[in-house]
């Protein structure tokens, strides 16, 4: 995998798989990403050029682009210049900042960022505990390995609490607009959220891998801290709270309210439209006139050697009106063939949320590809064999690429997060709907019988598809040489969805 873009290929629900790319931005002004993602399909599908056409397609996937989180330590969040929380403190600490339109906007979007930098911190916090469980030799005991990391996430989330916390009497005040107590009180919560929510999965963690005097203790110490902020949240009278018995649907609700507050101070402007329209028009237009020159040219020579109003003028009239309209025809396959090559199908310019610098451009584009036309190493991530060729009667799988060229520019970036700390890059969250692909699916269930002991039975079989993934990754600016990854995911589907996906090393 490219150290420039990190992939998560995740199922969103039972019809749609997500797929997160992060770009990150390189030294230089123009950093310039491709990626191609293959998809592998049974041809008993009954997916083709023919059925599913390129419009299908975009109508099943879903593009969102942000800004990437800015990272951050737990306990950075209190200790570095670079914290949302000091930008916070010295905001209300300039004079005259109620009254200032331009203050009160950076605040806001510091607060928003606040828990949206919170909640990625909490998720890496995580990914770095299940890494050392993971590559922890089997000798190794695993509490003198993740210790140190329950200790800073209690440390951390104590220290941020108490720091925010104390700044309620400066937004608790008659001169404070409205709007900022709210962003402050909603900011408040989905801290409190996030941190009780940690707490639960770093207890289920000490449950499993720590044991005697230091698993009692840490159990006490998470224990407290979920206990503390329900408390927290009662007190301030938010909804956010989970009763036993009750549907809860407040709670629900409010989280993914909260969730979607804090990350709108990411959120970009984004305008789709159809690439190459003037292109394929001169093309079509190149091919009519090359047509028409060959049925002129027919008609010219025939009146020149039989003269006009003759019959073979007229028989090489008609001949050349029919092979002029297949000329035509077949020079608009050839040249948009070539065409598409060099023009992709629709092109997004990626601004800032009021429209005022311009990020970066996202081309995209879908083609079908031939076995014969996919990379050596596509082919080879793939690994197909036997029972895979057997599986679909010899005729291979139906392949479709998915391209995306990325270009992002960094001055832009630098004057987005003028107010705020540095973004590195985006996230391009690409969700696929495959309902499409389950039309022409067996049952799922299917019953076998069994001969065991003298005893006829009814076994229950599952029928799955498998759907594999191929994605190929390019860095194309600003390195001279072109750096490529490759991963692979295989989605198991039946009639009714996705039933999981699992990760296939290549």
């Amino acid at each position: 995998m490219l150290h420039t873009i990190q992939q998560a290929i995740s199922q969103h629900d039972r019809y749609q798989i997500e797929v997160k790319l992060d770009y990150e931005l390189l030294d230089d002004n123009k950093t310039n990403y491709r990626v191609y993602t293959y998809f592998f399909l049974p041809r008993s599908l009954g997916i083709s050029e023919k059925s599913y056409s390129k419009a299908d397609f975009y109508r099943d996937v879903q593009n969102y682009i942000r800004l990437k989180t800015p990272d951050l330590g737990l306990r950075a969040f209190t200790e570095r210049e670079d914290s949302p929380l000091t930008a916070v403190n010295q905001l209300i600490s300039t004079d005259g900042w109620q009254q200032n339109a331009a203050l009160k906007t950076q605040l806001v979007d510091n607060l928003k960022l606040l828990s949206a930098m919170l909640k990625t911190s909490m998720r890496e916090h995580f990914l770095l505990i299940d890494k050392r469980i993971a590559d922890a030799p089997d000798s190794a005991k695993i509490h003198h390995i993740i210790h140190n990391l329950i200790e800073s996430f209690l440390e951390g989330t104590d220290a941020l609490t108490i720091n925010y916390r104390c700044l309620y009497a400066e937004f608790n005040q008659p001169t404070t607009d409205e709007q900022i107590f709210t962003a402050y009180s909603l900011t408040d919560e989905y801290i409190s959220l996030l941190i009780e929510d940690a707490a639960i999965e770093m207890y289920k963690i000490v449950d499993e891998y720590l044991k005697n005097e230091r698993q009692k203790q840490f159990k006490t110490a998470l224990q407290a801290v979920a206990k503390r902020e329900g408390k927290h949240r009662r007190a301030m009278g938010y909804g956010s709270i989970l009763q036993e018995g009750e549907s809860n649907e407040t709670y629900v609700f409010r989280a993914s309210v909260l969730k979607k507050y804090a990350a709108s101070v990411l959120y970009l402007s984004t305008a789709v439209k159809a690439e190459g329209r003037g292109a394929k028009q001169f093309i079509y237009a190149l091919a009519a006139g090359l047509s028409m020159i060959f049925a002129t040219l027919l008609a010219f020579y025939f009146q020149t050697v039989y003269g006009n109003f003759t019959v073979p003028v007229f028989t090489a009239l008609v001949v050349g009106y029919m092979f002029k309209d297949r000329i035509k025809e077949l020079a608009r396959d050839l040249f948009s063939s070539q065409l598409q090559n060099y023009i992709y199908d629709r092109r997004t310019d990626i601004r800032s949320l009021n429209g005022k610098y311009k990020l970066g451009v996202l081309r995209e584009k879908v083609t079908f590809v031939h076995d014969n036309e996919l990379p050596a190493s596509v082919r080879q991530a793939r690994n197909r064999d036997l029972f895979v060729q057997l599986a679909n009667a010899g005729y291979g799988e139906t392949v479709i690429c998915y391209t995306k060229d990325v270009v992002l520019y960094a001055d832009a970036f630098e004057k987005v997060s003028r107010h705020m700390p540095t973004m590195t890059g985006l996230n391009d969250i690409t969700r696929f709907d495959v309902r499409r692909f389950l039309k022409k699916m067996a049952e799922p269930v299917q019953e076998r019988p069994s001969l065991n002991n003298n005893t006829l039975t009814t076994i229950t079989a599952h029928k799955v598809y498998h759907l594999n993934l191929v994605s190929r990754y390019k860095v194309l600016k600003p390195t001279a040489e072109k750096e490529k990854a490759h991963t692979r995911v295989r989605v198991v589907l039946d009639l009714k969805g996705i039933k999981r996906l699992e990760q296939v090393k290549v």
